[in-house]
């Protein structure tokens, strides 16, 4: 049975810090086209960026000639957005101890990014390998989407 899931944009962009902003224009758009708006919308574009700095900064010290990938696709019920690094760096993100909103984390490297996406999204799988890193989020679509 072929899934049902579908890569409908590739994103590529060197590591080159400000390009996140690149890519939460692009899902900012995406996930307007698949009835996410307003802070739900913000949510996922915040989430996206992070995974992109952390792929720029940790997954591929921030060296320009190699790019950091965002593949967008739906699956029917799901926006699914996968961000994707080369590993020249750390290939294990560490959460560190499991914090709520009342108690994020501090600190020069509090894992803020990796807090946030897991707070923002309703899906989070991080796959490491070492040829690269897969940031895979997922957020549920408007039941008004889903049914159409």
């Amino acid at each position: 049975m072929p899934s049902k899931r579908k890569r409908l944009v590739e994103l590529t962009f060197p590591s080159i810090f400000g390009y996140e902003k690149v890519a939460m224009a692009t899902v900012a758009a995406y996930a307007r086209r698949h009835g996410i708006v307003g802070e739900k919308a913000n949510d996922l574009c915040t989430a996206v960026a992070e995974a992109c700095v952390n792929a720029i900064e940790y997954g591929n010290q921030a060296e320009a000639s190699v790019p950091v990938t965002v593949h967008l696709s739906v699956d029917g019920h799901r926006l699914i957005v996968e961000v994707r690094d080369h590993a020249l760096g750390e290939t294990r993100p560490y959460m560190g101890t499991m914090a709520d909103l009342n108690h994020p984390p501090t600190g020069p490297h509090g894992n803020m990014g990796l807090f946030l996406i897991y707070s923002l999204m309703d899906e989070v799988n991080i796959v490491c390998q070492p040829h690269g890193t897969r940031i895979h989020m997922a957020m549920r679509l408007p039941v008004a989407v889903t049914a159409s």
